[in-house]
């Protein structure tokens, strides 16, 4: 897969390209039909699938807030793209200069002049140019001036909730720990990923050692305790973990502490993937940190058993 990171200054001389534009944050399995479509209509007609995201979020770039919102890292939305076979990404820098573009001028100076498309394949509700005011109407008006062609793709419908996958509802889903729904809608566990540093080890000398990641570029889940997947060296193991700030210890910084089961290896520097599960319960203030203990030990039991051992 070849990646270019553009704006509307930069050049691009990619031609033949059947493209398609979106975020894609979190690359449900919406995402990933409209992505397998492009594929397979780009090899038929023997064009280079190509697919234009923004970055940052649109939403994110006029948002007055600062925590993260993107369901996944732009490193990890990278992987997917490959490996589902995609041949070009565009990231294309969302700035002051493009949301300004009337829905006109995004057609002519994006889609015609620099990027020269063949085909471009979108959702029923794609909106774009400044204040999204241009549709489907106007694009398929401006295609028979500019010689493209536009292909609309019927929304995926999950089959359980009979909605159509959205990003949006996902990331209500993170928030409110709520990770059965999450890995139906992305077809897979959501994680969190990094290197393993140095806490406190306070959990080692209550018997129960963790190995800690510090968040990554995200949308942050509810804080509270997880059954979770721990993958070292590519291998998978039953865990424990909390994320959260650990107030019954005075604890201001977040972080992700995993225990993982039947484990006893030092792992410091290495990189560790937790995949979340279900959620066991809120993160809370104990009295002290014999309560503590004793809670832990219950959580664990709740996971062991989630873990079947």
């Amino acid at each position: 897969m070849k990646i270019f990171t553009l704006n509307t200054n930069r050049s691009f001389h990619e031609r033949n390209l059947n493209l398609t534009i979106g975020n894609f944050d979190g690359i449900h399995l919406g995402h990933q039909s409209v992505i397998k479509q492009l594929i397979h209509i780009s090899q038929s007609h023997n064009f280079q699938s190509a697919l234009l995201s923004f970055n940052p979020h649109p939403r994110e770039f006029f948002s007055t807030f600062n925590e993260p919102f993107n369901i996944i890292t732009p490193t990890f939305k990278k992987i997917l793209f490959e490996k589902l076979g995609l041949d070009i990404y565009i990231n294309f820098e969302f700035d002051k200069t493009l949301a300004s573009l009337s829905p006109e001028e995004f057609i002519l100076r994006i889609l015609v002049e620099k990027l020269s498309i063949k085909n471009i394949i979108l959702g029923a509700d794609f909106k774009f140019g400044k204040d999204r005011k241009g549709d489907l109407l106007l694009l398929k008006d401006e295609a028979q001036k500019y010689q493209f062609n536009v292909t609309v793709i019927k929304p995926v419908i999950q089959v359980n909730s009979k909605q159509k996958y959205s990003s949006s509802i996902i990331r209500k889903h993170i928030k409110n720990g709520m990770f059965e729904e999450v890995t139906e809608a992305l077809g897979r566990h959501w994680h969190m990923n990094g290197e393993v540093i140095l806490g406190d080890q306070r959990g080692r000398k209550n018997g129960f050692p963790t190995a800690n990641l510090e968040p990554g570029y995200h949308i942050l889940p509810l804080k509270g305790v997880y059954c979770v997947y721990a993958f070292i060296d590519g291998k998978q193991h039953n865990a424990i973990a909390n994320f959260g700030e650990r107030p019954t210890v005075d604890g201001t910084k977040l972080l992700l502490e995993t225990h993982i089961f039947d484990f006893n290896r030092d792992i410091y520097g290495k990189e560790l993937t937790v995949e979340f599960l279900t959620f066991i319960r809120t993160e809370q203030k104990f009295d002290n940190i014999e309560k503590l203990k004793e809670q832990i030990k219950k959580d664990i039991q709740t996971a062991r058993t989630y873990h079947k051992i």
